[in-house]
């Protein structure tokens, strides 16, 4: 059964079983077992139990050198059935891969290097340590007990981790990886899919040691499966409490919840207004000029994917690319429809060349550009070749540079941490944003940066 620790929180446990099957739970040393008992023969039932979790990833730095183990570790050290850590061939192999190496940290890495680099194989048998060396093929099973029993062989206390990989899915497979006890902490390695010192955040923890997930009494037709479900959240409240009722009567936090709207979209809509009102701040007050209002807001939401730097110089590159491109189609006369949907055509060219070239080559940054809109990249790409056009280059290049500086100051107020949880919980605060229009609205002054141009004639008048 699933346990609250450090890194894992579990809420809102479900038994749902007919009457007739008892369920009790049990600590089995630093477990906890679950079990469903009935008298009644000759019967098919289904029960189901259910929970929320929420997880963290966990990495550990190792330091070159452990300190020694406490008493009291003993039980890590020893060999088992399935954890041959005093058979010939886990000691030699251990011994060999400790040569070469000059500290602790060099040797566990030698040990886990080794164990990730045997072929993975789907093996729904039992495989021990020793199976999984001479078989040179193993699942996560044969892995954990192989790299436990090379890690014992040289003294370092390991035990085996058990759980499951949460994606939403429906799906039959557990996974097992390994702890080493190093200074104090049990540090994990999950040598099947290369986690050195780093447990992933949608690992869930169910038990300790060699043992199997489920077990059934014997002479039974038996059968089971994982049914995994996301969950929408918001950190700042407990969903579950019906808190959320409790603090605001118009929260839309019930459109995510009923899986009306993904949470992403919801905030979207919601931000719109908001970044509307900050980017006509920026025209009406400070003076800068931008590629449409709602233009820079979108664009701003389209970084929060690929992050504030990579983001804009993908984005600089494609309205440029495209931009200077589609030029020599102006000066044939085509009306502005075929050539916006020319446009669009390279743009999407662009894009899936990028796209393949990265997922090629291994590139991250060229797999990025197609996490961008189209629509929006196209309407930027034509409005810069438009201005270059009526404005020159030189001016359509400081109206461009201006719509990046608005695209970054929209990009760091929807960074601000918490803000989406407010707007959803509390979606009437954009009547604030309406109130601020009507006052921006009568706003007739100088704008900051007409400030800057005339300060010579302001200062003569003053003077």
């Amino acid at each position: 059964m699933p346990k609250n620790n450090v890194r894992q929180q579990i809420k809102g446990q479900k038994n749902m079983l007919p009457r007739h099957i008892q369920f009790t739970t049990l600590a089995e040393g630093p477990n906890l077992r679950g079990h469903w008992l009935t008298e009644v023969e000759n019967t098919y039932e289904s029960v189901s139990y259910s929970f929320l979790f929420r997880g963290k990833g966990q990495i550990f730095g190792l330091p070159q050198n452990f300190k020694p183990y406490p008493s009291g570790m003993e039980s890590y050290l020893v060999a088992t059935k399935n954890i041959q850590a005093t058979a010939s061939q886990i000691k030699q192999l251990a011994r060999n891969l400790k040569q070469g190496t000059s500290s602790d940290r060099e040797t566990i890495q030698a040990l886990f290097n080794y164990v990730h680099h045997i072929p993975s194989a789907p093996i729904i048998t039992l495989t021990d340590a020793l199976s999984a060396l001479e078989r040179n093929e193993a699942s996560c099973n044969g892995k954990s007990r192989l790299l436990v029993a090379l890690a014992r062989s040289l003294g370092y206390p390991a035990r085996i981790k058990g759980g499951i990989i949460l994606k939403e899915s429906n799906k039959r497979t557990s996974h097992a990886w390994t702890e080493l006890f190093i200074n104090g902490v049990w540090v994990p390695f999950d040598a099947l899919n290369g986690h050195f010192a780093y447990l992933p955040a949608n690992y869930l923890e169910l038990y300790q040691g060699d043992a199997f997930l489920i077990t059934h009494s014997p002479g039974i037709q038996f059968d089971y499966s994982y049914e995994i479900n996301r969950q929408e959240s918001l950190p700042m409240l407990n969903e579950e409490a019906e808190e959320v009722k409790k603090v605001t009567t118009f929260s839309l936090w019930g459109l995510v919840k009923n899986k009306s709207i993904s949470k992403k979209n919801l905030f979207l809509l919601l931000m719109l207004p908001l970044g509307g009102l900050m980017v006509a701040l920026l025209r009406n007050i400070v003076g800068i000029r931008t590629f449409g209002v709602f233009l820079p807001v979108l664009i701003a939401f389209s970084l929060l994917e690929t992050g504030l730097v990579t983001g804009m110089a993908l984005f600089l590159f494609l309205i440029l690319f495209v931009g200077f491109i589609t030029r020599p189609f102006d000066a044939l006369g085509l009306l502005h429809t075929p050539k916006l949907v020319i446009s669009l055509t390279l743009m999407v060219l662009v894009m899936a060349l990028g796209n393949y070239l990265g997922i090629s080559s291994g590139i991250a940054w060229l797999s990025s550009l197609t996490l961008f809109p189209t629509i929006i990249l196209t309407i930027s790409a034509e409005r810069f070749s438009k201005l270059i056009v009526e404005d020159g280059f030189q001016k359509a290049t400081g109206t461009l540079v201006q719509t990046l500086l608005a695209v970054g100051i929209c990009f760091l107020l929807f960074s601000i941490k918490g803000l989406d949880a407010i707007l959803i919980l509390f979606p009437e605060l954009l009547l604030l944003v309406i109130s601020a229009c009507m006052v921006l609205g009568r706003y007739v002054g100088l704008r900051w940066t007409e400030l800057l141009r005339f300060k010579p004639l302001l200062n003569s008048k003053i003077a």
